[in-house]
């Protein structure tokens, strides 16, 4: 549709209006309004009633009873997460939903390994030291007088 006159004020009005009447229900002022923006241009109001009169020959849609009860069984079917049938538990574990699990377990594996390692470092040092100190006892009983 063309917007109404050349005016910018009255083309920017009428903008205004359309917008809210695809959001929401106009108030009677805002009708009246958009009615005498129509009537200061003939054009637009000849375009507007054309529409208007298209949509009035459209047939009315039947909705059946159950409507919205189906329309609402369908969003929580498809809210609820998948069942896997015939898939094992620890299959089901490497699903999607279950992602922030899977990193988790990531983490604590890495986190255990490196706890076990730095273990392992820290005994080989006591074993180095102790190695030492055994070669320094030993020094130490052969020549008591030299210390």
């Amino acid at each position: 549709m063309n917007q109404p006159g050349n005016n910018e004020q009255i083309d920017q009005q009428y903008s205004q209006l359309m917008q809210a009447a695809m959001e929401r229900e106009l108030t009677d002022e805002e009708l009246a309004r958009i009615d005498d923006l129509l009537a200061q241009n003939k054009a637009e109001l000849a375009d507007f009633e054309a529409v208007d009169h298209l949509l009035a020959k459209l047939p009315d849609v039947i909705v059946p009873s159950n409507f919205t009860a189906r329309v609402l069984g369908e969003a929580q079917r498809q809210d609820q997460p998948a069942q896997a049938l015939g898939q094992a538990w620890w299959q089901r574990l490497f699903s999607p939903q279950y992602r922030s699990i899977q990193l988790a377990s990531a983490a604590a594996v890495a986190l255990l390994f490196g706890v076990f390692g730095y273990q392992n470092h820290l005994d080989q040092d006591r074993a180095e030291m102790a190695d030492s100190l055994q070669a320094v006892a030993t020094i130490a009983e052969m020549a008591p007088g030299l210390l």
